[in-house]
């Protein structure tokens, strides 16, 4: 089977996704190609003979290889602005490959001003147009070969994320116009959330072939005569990746050490409202994957990639400390393992440089009834002790919930700002309501996205807190007020928490040749 992955998403790590399909197809004896066509394509268009309209696309074209070369050298991210500098400037290269009076590609989203992926009809249209997709150059220069090289009838498109969703299909339309023969799979977080709609009608069956919703291991064993199967964790295959020349300065893998949420109990989460299965193994089973993934593929970083890291494997990782042969980030709870110094420093000496962590709200009324299950007397003592233990915090705001209000918008700003020293990144959003969720049918809803496959949906607000006035809030009082001495780094464009830890003057010390953090820890 031909796996392949498309663009537009964060090109700094490999896809876990077909990584993992990968790793089943092999272990049940059913050969595979794994393509990652987002990086390929996003070189290809940065690599065009493209033509500089102003000076500044001048500049970058002048400097295009320096400009790859430096993002993908460790002393580049001891400096904030250059960095930043470095990237619009390869961004600005992406915007001289299109036509920017109807598409805008960008390292991180894809939009097409005539065309929606939130409309099946639209999503059909652009299979029907392929031609005059932006990445079209690439699927004949350079997919057709991959594509006709391999005897395999099945042809895999992994579609995870909305900005994947318009040129997955333009991609879909190329295959079926090119190899008629051709079984086309689509599967990905994206499908598995169409699929979750109670009113979805399979509005593809005349392009696509098969979709899978969920986890795509068994049913795609399933599919390709290998029925019986039970196994749901695989170690990922990302032998494809070798060669790869990803935007980023170390060698980043994704994991999955979960299937799933451990808490799934937020009343405002889309994963909730999809009512996803939960999967884990023993935490001593995950690290020994973990570990043997890390001896064939010899990552720099991992990337922990679970909705939340269990305390478990947490305390796995901490158990293990220096012998873990990596750095690593991902995502947790508040869990109050973290409220132990000790524990955060045994995790530091495991190499965790970075944790994100969703604290959504300031206010302890608004997180009793998210039913977040996250204490703000917890949350402040986890604050400070992974900022004394040198663990970067990315904290996620998230403001505008039917639970919140402007006074409670107000609490928020007041805990940030008092615990503004042990908060290196912040990332704020404003929130959707998921269309099919509990919480929506006590509400008055109406329309947000118009189209058929719109996840989300806009609602009254019961205190009048609309968000019209939420982002004024935040663009007029919470980001200004923040912003006079608050000392919160800046966001990295277009790659956000994917390349925030590499600012950790450990990871940078270390990368720039002084003793290895290993050692130091040991010490």
């Amino acid at each position: 089977m031909l796996l392949l992955f498309p663009p537009v998403a964060k090109p700094c790590e490999p896809p876990a996704g077909v990584a993992y399909l990968a790793a089943t197809l092999q272990e049940n004896n059913i050969e595979c190609c794994v393509s990652d066509a987002n990086i390929q394509g996003l070189h290809y268009l940065i690599q065009q003979n493209l033509t500089a309209t102003d000076s500044w696309s001048a500049r970058a074209l002048k400097n295009r290889d320096a400009i790859l070369a430096d993002l993908q050298n460790p002393g580049l991210y001891t400096n904030e602005d250059r960095y930043h500098q470095r990237v619009y400037d390869l961004n600005k290269l992406l915007s001289l490959a299109v036509d920017i009076t109807r598409f805008k590609v960008t390292l991180s989203d894809y939009t097409d001003r005539y065309l929606t992926p939130l409309r099946s009809r639209d999503l059909l249209k652009s299979a029907d147009t392929c031609r005059f997709n932006p990445f079209f150059s690439f699927f004949e220069d350079q997919l057709k070969p991959v594509v006709s090289q391999w005897d395999s009838p099945w042809v895999g498109i992994s579609l995870c994320y909305l900005n994947q969703a318009l040129v997955s299909f333009a991609l879909a339309g190329w295959v079926r116009r090119n190899f008629p023969d051709k079984k086309i799979v689509m599967g990905g977080g994206l499908v598995s959330s169409w699929m979750s709609r109670p009113d979805f009608n399979h509005p593809f069956s005349g392009l696509i072939d098969h979709m899978i919703a969920g986890e795509g291991e068994i049913p795609l064993l399933n599919l390709l005569g290998k029925p019986g199967t039970t196994k749901r964790h695989y170690v990922p295959d990302f032998e494809f990746a070798d060669k790869a020349e990803y935007i980023s300065p170390a060698r980043v893998l994704p994991f999955r050490t979960t299937i799933g949420c451990y808490w799934r109990k937020c009343r405002f989460c889309l994963e909730k409202a999809e009512t996803h299965a939960y999967s884990t193994q023993r935490a001593s089973r995950v690290l020994a994957d973990t570990l043997a993934l890390a001896h064939q593929f010899q990552p720099d970083t991992m990337h922990f990639i679970d909705d939340a890291m269990t305390p478990a494997f947490l305390r796995a990782l901490a158990h293990a400390g220096p012998k873990v042969p990596f750095t690593w980030y991902g995502f947790v709870r508040f869990e109050k393992d973290l409220a132990d110094p000790t524990f955060c420093h045994q995790l530091k000496r495991s190499g965790c440089l970075m944790l994100k962590l969703g604290l959504e709200s300031g206010d302890q009324a608004v997180l009793d009834r998210m039913n977040k299950g996250t204490r703000l007397d917890l949350v402040s003592r986890i604050l400070e002790n992974l900022h004394q233990a040198g663990i970067f915090t990315y904290v996620y705001l998230l403001f505008g919930t039917q639970f919140e209000d402007r006074s409670s918008a107000h609490t928020t700003l007041a805990f940030t700002q008092a615990h503004a020293q042990y908060i290196d990144y912040l990332n704020l959003a404003v929130f959707n309501l998921p269309r099919f969720s509990e919480e929506a049918k006590d509400l008055e809803t109406r329309e947000f996205y118009q189209g058929d496959l719109s996840l989300y949906l806009n609602f009254i607000h019961p205190a009048g807190w609309d968000r019209k006035q939420v982002k004024q809030f935040l663009d007029k009082t919470f980001k200004k007020q923040l912003a006079i001495g608050s000392g919160f780094r800046k966001n990295p464009a277009f790659f956000s928490a994917n390349h925030a830890m590499f600012f950790n003057p450990d990871w940078q010390s270390d990368r720039a040749g002084s003793k290895s953090i290993k050692s130091r820890m040991k010490q």
